[in-house]
């Protein structure tokens, strides 16, 4: 099935699998196109770099916007994006002020998270996000 989906491209990259991990061991043993590599912790480049270095996918790397906003997330995307991210990945809390902040200084897509239905999608695509990644949870399946 995931061969017939149209996927989408990035960067000449046609991904139509992403898989939802940061285990090193997962990464590298699995057929999906790319990873969504975030979790629940303040981010750090070593982290990032260490999960980009050991992917032979692309990686889009988690910054922040839950506790860790503004400066910090920008910071992590610039980071992110010079390890060779193919993207960012802000939580569903990330405040439009750090959105607009990750938007303007990175040139790969900027990712923002869904977790409800009630999530003001339209000001955060306005801000410049370019991918919409709906959560998995409970409030969003």
């Amino acid at each position: 099935i995931i061969l017939e989906a149209s996927g989408i491209k990035i960067f000449g990259k046609l991904i139509r699998s992403i898989i939802f991990t940061t285990d090193i061991a997962i990464i590298r043993n699995t057929n999906a196109n790319a990873v969504i590599a975030v979790y629940p912790f303040t981010p750090h480049p070593a982290i990032t770099k260490s999960i980009i270095e050991a992917a032979d996918i692309p990686v889009f790397s988690g910054v922040g916007g839950g506790l860790t906003q503004g400066a910090r997330s920008s910071y992590m995307s610039m980071f992110a994006e010079a390890q060779g991210s193919l993207g960012v990945v802000l939580n569903g809390p990330t405040p439009l002020e750090t959105v607009k902040e990750v938007c303007r200084v990175v040139d790969i897509p900027v990712i923002s998270t869904v977790t409800s239905k009630y999530t003001e999608i339209d000001e955060k695509l306005a801000a410049g996000i370019s991918i919409i990644n709906i959560s998995a949870g409970k409030e969003t399946v």
